[in-house]
């Protein structure tokens, strides 16, 4: 059973079926298992996208498979897009009469991360609330994985400005300072974070381009004050931390003048 240290974790859950008598059955199946704290019944998956936006945290979402299937999937695409949703597990309830192997495998294509055969039983349910941790997990880890590339991003960004600036003549004491501000964060992680921060770091450094547009050297006339100007602002850009593509993208074209 999932637990959190030495409690028991507890889940808020939906049913979204308009038949009443269906979505009472799940509920009163539900009340045998003791990690569903509150099970919360909808006619549609418009109450539920309200309730969501209302910033009821749901934890297990159970859709019957009675309801069309893009709309299902526009549903659950739209909801793990917001933060109540982001770490629910979708469960799609199949009728007997819909548990052909076509249905079966067409949920994957719609995002649900499970399935729950009618009849159910009690040991099927207690499988969605183990299936509800694991993909919280993983949710979780997959935006950590993502914030930690875009950091790797900046800090990669700063080391070139770094490195063409010094070579150029610049004074780059604060924006070295900016780069161990920026790397201070590492210090805070897990070592399952760090773990992943390590695998990140081999990959991203290894797939990275030579920065060439940086290392244009033996500018005259004109086009040493593109490279002046164009210096001046990587200078700001390394001493605030900032990226801003937008700004590479004219001075490389005024570069080419």
């Amino acid at each position: 059973m999932a637990k959190d240290g030495h409690h028991m974790v507890k889940y808020e859950a939906l049913i979204i079926d308009p038949d009443l008598d269906r979505r009472m059955r799940l509920k009163s199946a539900t009340t045998s298992v003791v990690q569903f704290r509150k099970v919360h019944l909808l006619n549609s998956l418009e109450d539920a996208t309200s309730r969501l936006n209302g910033g009821s945290v749901v934890d297990v979402i159970f859709i019957t498979s009675a309801l069309p299937q893009p709309e299902i999937a526009t549903f659950i695409r739209g909801a793990k897009e917001l933060k109540t949703g982001q770490d629910a597990a979708y469960i799609l309830v199949l009728q007997a009469k819909d548990q052909e192997s076509s249905t079966v495998a067409s949920t994957v294509m719609i995002g649900a991360d499970g399935l729950l055969f009618e009849p159910y039983s009690v040991d099927q349910l207690v499988e969605i609330t183990e299936l509800a941790a694991r993909v919280k997990s993983e949710r979780g880890l997959a935006r950590e994985q993502a914030a930690l590339g875009f950091l790797l991003n900046d800090i990669m960004q700063q080391i070139d400005m770094i490195a063409y600036l010094k070579s150029v003549g610049y004074d780059v004491g604060r924006g070295i300072k900016r780069f161990k501000q920026m790397c201070g964060v590492l210090n805070s992680l897990g070592s399952e974070s760090l773990a992943m921060y390590y695998d990140l770091a081999v990959t991203k450094f290894s797939e990275a381009p030579f920065p060439k547009k940086m290392y244009q050297k033996n500018y005259k006339g004109a086009s040493k004050r593109v490279k002046d100007k164009m210096e001046q602002k990587l200078l700001a850009k390394l001493e605030e931390g900032l990226s801003d593509d937008g700004d590479d993208a004219d001075d490389e074209e005024s570069a080419s003048v």
